[in-house]
């Protein structure tokens, strides 16, 4: 998984911002092949590629969908440090309690 990660970001950036400073993934699965990884495990790379080269603006629909509500603390934290702007989906009661950022929310229309 590191090997994926170095490439992904380059040498350089990767160095700045080591995937195991960033609390995503366990250290013991750092030296696995990606396709060994589980589902979860393979989101949380993404998001520590993400978290490592953030986008301008970064929009996530679910991203707790997958995760323990133990790991997901992780995630939350990585977004709340992060530089850009991030809009995010969701219908975890735990996240939208928890989210420290500016917030809009669409009207229930009764539908769902």
């Amino acid at each position: 998984m590191c090997g994926t990660y170095d490439s992904f970001l380059g040498a350089e950036r990767a160095q700045a911002v080591p995937i195991d400073c960033l609390g995503l993934l366990r250290e013991a699965d750092l030296d696995r092949p990606v396709g060994h990884l589980s589902v979860g495990q393979r989101r949380r790379l993404a998001r520590a590629l993400l978290v490592a080269r953030p986008p301008e603006p970064l929009l996530l629909d679910e991203p707790t969908n997958h995760l323990s509500p133990a790991l997901c603390d992780e995630p939350e934290g990585a977004l709340h440090s992060g530089p850009g702007t991030v809009a995010l989906a969701g219908h975890d009661r735990r996240l939208r309690t928890r989210w420290e950022g500016r917030e809009f929310r669409l009207p229930d229309d009764g539908r769902a």
